[in-house]
């Protein structure tokens, strides 16, 4: 092979290769140090190992990853991402979980011992399925950060994509830092024809409340990540359909965010898998939302209230 911007060969090296190859001819020396050498998830191999004053060091003596010709590509797609994935185990938030489930089912409307049959129904069918499966406690997040700069007013920028949002033009926007997009889906199960019906009912009721205790464990998060030093607020998530967010924007973001990445894609219309969200969280250094609590359930038509009559989109 030649020598490039993707590839580099330095025969005259005295540790060449540095690193047991099959074919030294496709050794690739264009990364001599591994730029990824602090990444806690790189692309390679490394072994783990603690030094004397019992910090975890990485071995990559046996790894050869970035040496292979290809090497460059994946090496400027992982320096380049800046996006974050969490795996949220829900079985530390179950409680919650139930709390929500009663609030969308009106249990509390009932009297004590139907709430008690029906919570205690719920729970024991739930926590059937999820004991069964336990994969279904893992719920994969998309996050991705944005510049403050990209919260215009009524819109979101991003690059030439403009997607509306009414409450933007509302909002202190000097107070932005900076933002996320965010996605995941709620944890997915095929409940049994052979099961009652009340079962699937439940199952149901459980997705919709994880995908409300989730994005409330995110905003929490977010606050916290970004008040160590100074406190900071984080929005409630919005997305199309809040806040004055135009319905279009769905597509979008996931399109932006690379959302397949955790299972989350737009097709025919809609998300898939169906109980997926998408949507945003700003960072402010005042909450720059409190004054605009009517505008949560706007769904960013311009008819719906006098501020944005007097305001078209632009």
């Amino acid at each position: 092979m030649t020598n490039s911007y993707r590839f580099f060969q330095n025969k005259e090296c005295e540790y060449f290769p540095c690193h047991k190859v099959e074919n030294e001819e496709e050794f690739n020396c264009l990364f001599c140090y591994c730029p990824l050498y602090r990444e806690n998830k790189c692309i390679g191999n490394p072994i783990y190992f603690l030094n004397a004053k019992g910090q975890k060091m990485k071995d990559c003596s046996q790894c050869e990853v970035i040496h292979r010709p290809e090497a460059y590509d994946k090496v400027m797609q992982q320096l380049q991402r800046q996006d974050e994935m969490i795996s949220l185990n829900i079985g530390n938030l179950r409680e919650v979980i139930w709390e929500r489930m009663a609030q969308i089912a009106s249990w509390e409307q009932m009297d004590k011992r139907t709430h008690r049959q029906h919570k205690g129904m719920a729970v024991s069918s739930i926590g059937e399925i999820l004991e069964r499966n336990k994969y279904l406690y893992r719920v994969s997040i998309l996050l991705q950060p944005f510049s403050g700069q990209c919260v215009k007013d009524g819109y979101f920028s991003f690059g030439n994509d403009k997607m509306q949002c009414q409450v933007l033009s509302r909002i202190d926007r000097r107070q932005v830092e900076t933002g996320y997009l965010y996605a995941f889906h709620a944890p997915e199960y095929e409940v049994e024809e052979s099961k009652a019906l009340l079962t699937q009912y439940y199952w149901e009721i459980f997705q919709i409340a994880c995908l409300d205790v989730v994005r409330e464990w995110l905003r929490e998060y977010l606050q916290r990540k970004h008040s160590v030093y100074e406190k900071r607020f984080c929005s409630p998530a919005f997305g199309a359909g809040f806040y004055g967010m135009e319905l279009s924007a769905s597509e979008k973001m996931l399109q932006l965010m690379d959302a397949e990445k955790i299972g989350v894609s737009w097709d025919g219309g809609k998300m898939k898998p169906q109980m997926s969200v998408a949507g945003v969280y700003l960072i402010s250094r005042k909450d720059i939302l409190s004054d605009c609590r009517d505008c949560a359930n706007c769904i960013g038509q311009q008819t719906g209230c006098v501020f944005c009559c007097n305001n078209p989109k632009k």
